[in-house]
């Protein structure tokens, strides 16, 4: 399976969600639909805080540099 996006996930998750709040899961199917969104949230959760960390990393040199850069004094 190709790696898939936060959007795709979320939307899939999106569906589970509503097919739960509908009732629309069979009793033999429940046990792997919550597998399922489990494992989604977990790699939306993932890919939210990567990408918080990647953002943190691109701001903090700019800070960090405007503190310790002489030619700024």
């Amino acid at each position: 399976m190709a790696e898939k996006t936060y959007e795709e996930a979320l939307q899939k998750l999106q569906q589970i969600v509503r097919k739960l709040e509908n009732r629309e899961v069979k009793i033999d199917d429940l046990a792997q639909t919550v597998l399922e969104a489990k494992e989604l949230v977990e790699f939306c959760r993932e890919k939210l805080n990567k990408t918080e960390e990647e953002i943190n990393k691109i701001i903090a040199p700019e800070n960090s540099q405007s503190d310790d850069d002489p030619l700024l004094d």
